[in-house]
């Protein structure tokens, strides 16, 4: 009788005991790693053109990273990716903050209405790009040290103030395989690259 139920049992569940799933642990960790991941925060306004955006400038950037030059290299980089996206002029950033000293503007991040009117028409641009740098660190990872960008854009039009598009992305960290295998990933300054890269794609997709 138990010969019987032995041939009847099905193939796969004669051999699955006898299989180590230890090899396919960690690719499974990845994929379920990355089946969870958040996609990055984004808004768009659902009715503002972006076909009329010609020119826009990139002020100072809020710098809440350990990093104090942080800020103006993420800036300047993510200029860098508005300007290869073909679509859009960029102010230079110099010419950006002789305006905001000349118009005693000392903090980008708490201007009203009137000050993103008053800024945007002295540069002659639709859209003024504000935001912050949260990370730009390396962070230790199971022994290692992998590089950590965090940021977050917003773009405002100038004649209503309003917020037509906000962004938030980061790359590097402690990722699945910067755990599993000591993996440091890319320099602090790619990391960066693809984060403003993400972020600058969700502004003319």
């Amino acid at each position: 009788m138990s010969h019987g139920a032995s041939h009847l049992t099905p193939l796969w569940a004669r051999i699955a005991p006898r299989i180590s799933w230890r090899p396919v642990l960690p690719v499974a960790v990845l994929w379920l790693a990355g089946c969870a991941a958040m996609p990055p925060a984004t808004y768009v306004h659902p009715t503002y053109d972006f076909s009329l955006v010609k020119k826009v400038a990139v002020l100072p950037l809020d710098n809440l990273a350990t990093d104090q030059t942080a800020g103006e290299k993420v800036r300047r980089v993510v200029i860098t990716e508005l300007l290869a996206t073909g679509i859009v002029d960029v102010v230079e950033p110099g010419q950006v903050n002789r305006v905001l000293a000349t118009l005693n503007i000392q903090n980008p991040t708490a201007m009203s209405p009137e000050d993103f009117k008053r800024v945007g028409t002295a540069l002659r641009v639709q859209l003024l790009i504000v935001g912050s740098v949260e990370s730009y660190e390396r962070v230790q990872v199971g022994g290692v040290q992998a590089p950590e960008v965090s940021l977050t854009l917003r773009a405002v039009d100038v004649d209503s103030g309003t917020i037509v598009w906000s962004t938030s992305h980061t790359q590097g960290g402690a990722t699945v395989a910067a755990r599993l295998f000591g993996l440091t990933g890319d320099s602090l300054s790619e990391a960066a690259r693809k984060a403003a890269h993400e972020a600058v794609a969700t502004l003319f997709k």
